[in-house]
């Protein structure tokens, strides 16, 4: 038989829930407003923020508890510090991330959710390493674009720098070769900077080669009014991503 009091348990402790949430939330954004991060951000854009650092935190408290079961039951695996979990520590990783990279705090959580729990052991000093050895090898273009797109190259970077500067060196060697306008070399490294770090292999390089062969007029008369340091309007950007990145 249902009695009032179970109504009012289910109520207590549903108001318990939500105050604990709304704590969470809050502590979340408090610790992405350090710095003044969030200051100029629409309210639905801090409500994505704070929504997506959460759910992070949330992946990795799952996980962490897969692999503490995992460890007691086998003696082997990795487990993660249990800081992952916690959603205000998640925050201050990804705020960092932000101001180092410039990609929007709205668009930090996707790169965790791509490239791992990497992402969260960042140091600033290797993530600006990453980002001047980027600079350098497209001096006009997008980084923060690029590291979003592949955040793996802060991964990697952190690790050995060199992978980054010679894998994106090989890479734009490889395009001018082809021939390919120098326009057009730096903005495909923009839009595909997985070429950097390799991936793709042989094929993909192949696909590219094929792809120029089959375009190289259009895309010599599109550079034909710029120099190397020039970049496309957007219309032939448009078309050149579509052309080169369309189906891949």
């Amino acid at each position: 038989k249902h009695r009032r009091g179970d109504d009012e348990n289910d109520t207590s402790a549903a108001i318990e829930i939500e105050a604990r949430r709304a704590a969470t939330r809050a502590a979340v954004e408090s610790a992405w407003r350090e710095g003044g991060v969030l200051a100029n951000s629409p309210k639905d854009d801090v409500q994505r923020v704070v929504l997506g650092t959460i759910a992070v935190a949330r992946h990795y408290e799952l996980l962490i508890e897969q692999q503490k079961t995992h460890f007691a039951k086998y003696g082997q695996g990795d487990v993660l510090p249990d800081d992952h979990a916690d959603p205000a520590w998640v925050a201050s990783r990804l705020r960092m991330v932000s101001v180092m990279t410039g990609v929007a705090p709205k668009s930090v959580p996707d790169m965790v959710q791509q490239g791992g729990a990497g992402i969260l052991s960042l140091s600033a000093n290797s993530i600006m390493r990453v980002v001047l050895e980027l600079k350098a090898l497209v001096p006009n273009g997008d980084v923060a674009h690029v590291v979003h797109l592949e955040p793996d190259l802060l991964i990697v970077g952190a690790k050995d720098l060199k992978t980054v500067t010679y894998g994106g060196r090989d890479a734009m060697a490889f395009l001018r070769a082809i021939p390919m306008p120098e326009p057009c070399v730096r903005l495909l490294i923009c839009e595909e900077p997985g070429l950097i770090l390799g991936k793709g292999g042989v094929e993909r390089l192949q696909q590219i080669r094929e792809t120029a062969e089959e375009h190289g007029e259009n895309m010599r008369a599109t550079c034909a009014a710029l120099d190397d340091e020039g970049w496309l309007d957007v219309n032939a950007q448009r078309w050149f991503t579509n052309v080169f990145c369309g189906d891949y």
